[in-house]
């Protein structure tokens, strides 16, 4: 009779699958004035500018970008350049009984909203950085990246940065 005694995390994993729809998007928001581009690269062509605060529907995720859909059309963002508003649920009981029953979708949970924004950035271990094949491709490309003076001022000038004096506090 092991089928009986899985039963019960069946019904539930059944219970948490129908909790969310089909096909959901994500909302999300831009967080700074940016570019809508054809694809996820920096050099990719300019389809739009999105203003801060423009609400779009996250599509798909690739490296440090976001395929989008708004009232712009569909392109590619930076990831950083999106916060995403998300709606936790806590139980209205302080019993752990009030909480499971919430958590399969009955009682009432009170909602409350935060913005959450996380990106995981996956660095490089010594030993990949000791065996890394040169490549002057990717060096030219990653020059085309470099900013001058006159373009990193007038970047933060638009994103609107302010400068900060942060105190050394030397290494931890």
């Amino acid at each position: 009779m092991k089928f009986i005694a899985f039963a019960p995390a069946l019904v539930g994993l059944a219970l948490l699958a129908a909790s969310v729809p089909a096909g959901a998007q994500e909302q999300a928001f831009t967080n700074r004035a940016t570019e809508l581009r054809e694809r996820a690269t920096g050099d990719a062509k300019v389809l739009a500018n999105l203003p801060e605060k423009t609400p779009v529907k996250v599509l798909a995720r690739g490296g440090g970008w976001t395929q989008v859909e708004g009232a712009s059309g569909k392109g590619w963002v930076r990831v950083f350049h999106l916060t995403f508003p998300a709606t936790v649920e806590t139980a209205s009981s302080g019993s752990a009984l009030g909480g499971l029953a919430a958590a399969i979708g009955f009682g009432r949970p009170r909602q409350e909203q935060t913005k959450i924004s996380t990106v995981g950035v996956r660095g490089l271990s010594e030993e990949e950085l000791k065996n890394a094949p040169p490549d002057p491709e990717a060096l030219k490309k990653m020059q085309a990246f470099r900013a001058d003076k006159s373009g990193a001022e007038r970047f933060a000038r638009d994103a609107k940065l302010v400068a900060q004096n942060v105190p050394y506090e030397g290494s931890r």
